[in-house]
């Protein structure tokens, strides 16, 4: 959209995206964002928009302390930077990302024994 003067306006807050689901986050305590495959990022008047091209593990740092978020995001889910809010908008229900989440590694290995078997005694 134009206006009178010639200078364009962003039509992305002009446009509010529904979601099924999501997180607020303060964008302030975030130190950085790992996505692990495909997105577009798109700035905003008052910050940017990241859209999901596939399906991707996310992992939010925080600067404010040694935490962690990871979440798996699927196709046109969203990150969006409002301000001071840091927005994560899904698609779907939350329990349909429940079904995603990746296991730990203690989790996926339970033949093998944490603590290895002690060393055998030897007489000489």
């Amino acid at each position: 959209m134009a206006e009178e003067n010639g200078t364009d306006i962003a039509t992305e807050t002009a446009h509010p995206m529904q979601a099924e689901s999501g997180v607020i986050i303060n964008a302030a305590q975030v130190q950085s964002i790992d996505i692990g495959k495909g997105f577009t990022r798109v700035k905003t008047d008052t910050g940017w928009r990241i859209q999901m091209n596939a399906q991707a593990r996310v992992t939010i740092n925080f600067s404010t302390s040694m935490r962690k978020f990871e979440t798996t995001l699927m196709p046109n889910d969203v990150i969006e930077r409002d301000g001071d809010d840091l927005m994560l908008l899904r698609n779907q229900p939350a329990e349909a990302y429940r079904a995603q989440r990746g296991t730990s590694p203690l989790a996926r290995s339970a033949e093998r024994p944490l603590i290895p078997d002690p060393p055998t005694e030897r007489t000489i």
